[in-house]
């Protein structure tokens, strides 16, 4: 058997992938949907050359593991070379949201099913329930909504420790869709990490949101050069703040077992 040809990909977005071909040099792009028919992260996969006179075979490697709302603000940077300035805010707002229902999975799913595996729990029909739930509980939010449940949800800062509490979290939804004063941000909750809060407020105030609604509403409005780059980079202060100081960068349940597991070994060792 003849050994099969590799390729490090060029590059790599949310939706593609990007190789030269090792026996011709045509760089292929590879959409993972379409052609690579998996959504998840690629480490080594089978593909074929693109151009019809090559037609090769051989294995692509070399992708990235970033979630997917910063994969979103990375594309920014390819969009802004071709001056795709709309493009922007439209990605922009869109890794908002993204970063948004993915916090809420952290919180509703992962967290509290971590503590229920922890317990010997391993009723997996409940949080496949449990994930259409949350799914169909926020899949008609727009930006504002989803981003005061988000809010919402922050401040209260109660995590579920099982999934009938998360269930039931998830139900009263409703009642957190208003949104949140400046007052109750800064000194109505019980958090005392000012950084969080100082991202909360510039969250509640970001100039992404009002431009998404005027290039996606009746005015398509062609943002400047400058404006996207202020969305830029107030969108990666803020998400990748976020991020940080909620314990939230990914979306799979394995970071947030082995963190608690973690932190179950060295209570242990400390006796505590």
């Amino acid at each position: 058997m003849s050994h099969l040809a590799e390729a490090k990909t060029t590059r790599q977005t949310y939706e593609n992938l990007y190789a030269k071909c090792p026996s011709c040099g045509h760089e292929n792009i590879f959409n993972r949907a379409s052609d690579l028919n998996d959504l998840e992260p690629i480490d080594s996969v089978k593909v074929s050359c693109s151009l019809p006179d090559c037609s090769k075979p051989f294995r692509l490697y070399g992708d990235v593991v970033n979630p997917a709302f910063e994969m979103l603000i990375f594309d920014c940077h390819e969009l802004m070379g071709e001056k795709h300035y709309a493009y922007c805010i439209l990605n922009l707002a869109q890794a908002y949201e993204v970063f948004f229902s993915q916090y809420l999975r952290v919180e509703l799913l992962y967290r509290p099913v971590a503590s229920e595996f922890d317990r010997g729990n391993h009723d997996i029909d409940h949080l496949n329930r449990l994930r259409k739930l949350l799914y169909e509980s926020v899949k008609e939010l727009t930006f504002s909504p989803l981003r005061n449940l988000f809010v919402n949800t922050v401040l209260r800062r109660r995590c579920p420790s099982s999934l009938a509490e998360a269930e039931n979290s998830i139900k009263e939804f409703s009642k957190n869709l208003s949104k949140p004063s400046e007052e109750w941000i800064r000194n109505g909750n019980t958090i005392t990490d000012r950084q969080l809060v100082g991202l909360l407020l510039g969250l509640m105030s970001c100039k992404t949101a009002k431009l998404r609604n005027d290039v996606v509403h009746k005015l398509a409005y062609r943002p400047t050069l400058e404006q996207v780059n202020d969305c830029l980079k107030e969108t990666r202060e803020i998400l990748f703040g976020l991020a940080g100081r909620l314990g939230a960068r990914y979306d799979d349940i394995a970071p947030y077992r082995a963190k608690r597991q973690q932190s179950s070994r060295t209570s242990a060792d400390t006796g505590a």
